[in-house]
């Protein structure tokens, strides 16, 4: 059975972050996952996760400078090595504090004008074998995602398959794929394929349907097909809901129950 967590970057957002701790408990989740911490205190989001009695799944490393536009990240960009070892010491840090077994590695980057993408991809091979000892010490799993770059233009990983590169070439249980619906669909499509392909290195997947990346019911995605795939295939992970509620959150969860999909292990 299909387990489902709360993004609560994403969803929830009726309510101030720190109140969307207790919605989601309210709604009967018990695990959640969240983005960029930012300038939030780590210890605050620890209290709220164990008042609310969740435990924190995943969550975003810092992800390095972002303009729109201009940049979004640096993991694969040359000469930005001593910068991505600070985001990542920074990363296991809050990692260690809030409790998480899987983070997501910072943004990539937007490729620069004459930089082959094959470089940029040797860039964060390097970065990553860098970091690979303190992710094993740490119990901690990096997550590759690509992301699509219709909607940002330039980023150097916007297919699975680059992603995939990117985990065999590392060779390690702490380097995997996260495998998002939203963006896969917008770039490639065929999300039951890929999903195949590439499921001995998937560890975790996030869900949004297009167009408006909104809940797994509302759009031109089939996630319930999408979801009986994962069960027959055996996958034994976690599905998170990064999307945009369309009329509140908790009125647009009807989707778990009518699928069959488990709030708890």
């Amino acid at each position: 059975m299909v387990k489902f967590a709360p993004n609560l970057f994403f969803m929830y957002r009726e309510h101030d972050l720190m109140d969307r701790f207790q919605a989601a408990r309210r709604d009967g989740f018990r695990f959640t996952e969240l983005c960029y911490l930012g300038d939030l205190d780590v210890a605050e989001v620890k209290r709220a996760l164990d008042d609310a009695g969740l435990t924190l799944l995943s969550f975003n490393f810092p992800p390095g400078e972002v303009i729109p536009g201009e940049k979004r990240g640096l993991s694969a960009l040359p000469g930005h090595q001593a910068e991505f070892r600070e985001l990542a010491a920074q990363g296991l840090d809050w990692a260690a504090q809030l409790g998480a077994g899987m983070a997501l590695c910072p943004l990539f980057g937007l490729r620069p004008e004459g930089v082959a993408r094959e470089d940029c991809e040797a860039v964060l091979i390097g970065n990553l074998q860098s970091i690979l000892p303190d992710l094993e010490k740490a119990g901690l799993t990096l997550l590759i995602e690509a992301h699509c770059s219709k909607d940002f233009p330039g980023y150097i990983i916007d297919q699975v398959g680059q992603a995939r590169r990117i985990v065999d070439a590392l060779a390690s249980p702490h380097v995997r794929i996260l495998f998002d619906t939203y963006h896969t669909q917008r770039m490639e499509g065929d999300l039951s394929n890929l999903y195949q392909a590439h499921r001995d290195v998937i560890a975790h997947i996030q869900v949004g349907n297009p167009p408006g990346r909104n809940e797994p019911d509302c759009g031109e995605v089939d996630h319930r097909y999408f979801f009986e795939v994962l069960d027959a295939a055996g996958y034994d992970g976690w599905v998170s809901g990064e999307y945009f509620a369309k009329a509140g959150t908790s009125e647009g969860l009807g989707f778990l129950e009518a699928w069959g999909i488990a709030k708890q292990p």
